[in-house]
């Protein structure tokens, strides 16, 4: 699937009978309220819970949250294969509901499953939300219906944030109670909304999707910033030809970027694993207020995609994630220099979060961009999804890696090594980036 907002994409002009009231799918609301429990209620709750067993404990939850992404190609197949997208829908919001609830009951170990849990349901909702466009709407209308769902999984995110901050002040039991709602809300509204299989678009249609497709990045998003829906591509046999292709594939530039990459997201990993325990022990800043300003943040990045979609059409995606990467290694050092120097104003590292959220949009659109450059384009499915891969695997990483480091040296610490590590990520892509124009007199990366 092509995302409009990405640098190089063709936007379909949308058919003149199709008005923006039209394209705002019905079926989105459940979806909706999925997010928004996923990277809304959940990065502010559960930490909060998590933290009476140490901030360690943290990072290891919201890295099983993190891993629960991988469940997301095997909710796509059961959707495929049995047309259930409804029923799948309905349990992915029931599952995100019971783990909610339960997660403060629990002990530490079965704290880790519940995140698992909740992350698989997370991904699976965005999965099927996706499918249920490029599976049954013309393709000249993927980008723009796409655009409106990435639109409604956003305000979920920013009203659920708004109402994490009410929850914040409860204690863990009856906060996650309530929130335990909003999912368990999306269940009536999934078997009620979401279509039947009977009306999926097939073959025949002359502008429909082709049968087969795959979304390489379904159930990823990235950074608790707002969905980016998946790029769709031909599936790839994964025969033994099909494997030695993504091993060459990794030994050439894109090889460097992955590199790059998972150094650099698993960095500012760290601070989103943290955010609420960190902003209130580090900066004196309540989880009400952090939910707040998180919100704010949410709603202020989403013309940023636009933005960053024509700086990466004039710039070129390299250059893009140069300055965006560089942009965070600067506001993660201010923050490990700010939580050293302690009784700051609250506004200062409020204000350097929101840059580095502010940072994800421009990453976000060139990232995919420059990947779908560096390979060949009968490849380009296995590159998108070993990016993404490489993203979730960061994140656990990252989340883990902070949480210990957190509880061991203190929040100065793990916001340094964050830094550092988005600093060596930003250094293997310049440099190999550079070695790679020098090497070619007509570079393609950039070509666009």
């Amino acid at each position: 699937m092509t995302n409009p907002l990405i640098c190089g994409a063709t936007i379909s002009p949308v058919p003149p009978h199709r008005t923006s009231a039209r394209l705002l799918e019905p079926w989105s609301a459940p979806f909706a309220l999925i997010n928004g429990a996923a990277v809304g209620l959940v990065p502010i709750l559960l930490p909060i819970d998590a933290a009476r067993y140490g901030v360690g404990h943290v990072g290891l939850v919201m890295g099983a949250f993190n891993l629960g992404a991988l469940a997301a190609p095997g909710v796509g197949f059961l959707a495929d294969r049995y047309r259930a997208h409804r029923i799948l829908g309905a349990a992915c919001a029931a599952v995100s509901a019971v783990s909610l609830w339960l997660f403060p009951l629990a002990a530490p170990a079965l704290q880790l499953l519940l995140g698992l849990a909740n992350g698989a349901a997370f991904a699976g909702a965005v999965t099927i939300a996706n499918l249920l466009i490029v599976e049954r709407r013309p393709r000249a209308e993927w980008n723009q219906r796409l655009g409106w769902l990435e639109t409604v999984l956003s305000v979920g995110q920013g009203g659920a944030l708004v109402l994490a901050a009410w929850l914040s002040g409860l204690s863990a039991r009856n906060g996650l109670l309530i929130a335990a709602f909003v999912p368990a809300a999306a269940i009536p509204f999934s078997l009620l909304l979401i279509p039947s299989a009977s009306g999926t678009v097939v073959a025949s249609r002359p502008e429909g999707p082709p049968p087969g497709h795959r979304l390489a990045s379904a159930g990823r998003v990235g950074e608790w910033g707002p969905a980016s829906p998946s790029r769709v591509h031909h599936p790839h046999p994964r025969s033994l030809a099909g494997l030695k292709r993504s091993a060459r594939l990794l030994r050439g530039p894109f090889g460097w970027l992955l590199a790059a990459w998972i150094p650099a997201y698993a960095g500012t990993a760290i601070i989103f694993a943290l955010y609420p325990v960190l902003f209130s022990r580090a900066f004196g800043v309540s989880p009400r207020s952090s939910a707040v300003a998180f919100a704010v943040v949410v709603f202020l990045s989403l013309p940023l995609f636009l933005l960053a979609g024509r700086v990466a059409q004039r710039r070129g995606p390299t250059a893009t994630i140069t300055g965006a990467l560089a942009a965070r290694v600067i506001l993660l050092a201010t923050l490990a220099a700010l939580a050293a120097v302690g009784h700051v104003p609250a506004v200062l590292p409020l204000a350097a979060f929101g840059g580095i959220m502010f940072a994800w949009s421009f990453l976000s659109v060139a990232s995919p961009d420059l990947t779908g450059q560096l390979v060949p384009s009968d490849a380009e499915g296995d590159a998108q999804g070993a990016l993404n891969a490489a993203s979730g695997l960061a994140g656990l990483l990252g989340s883990v890696i902070g949480g210990l480091a957190a509880d061991l040296w203190g929040y100065p610490a793990a916001l340094s090594i964050g830094a550092g590590a988005v600093l060596l990520g930003l250094s293997l892509f310049v440099v190999t980036r550079t070695r790679a124009r020098a090497a070619s007199p007509a570079p393609a990366a950039d070509a666009r």
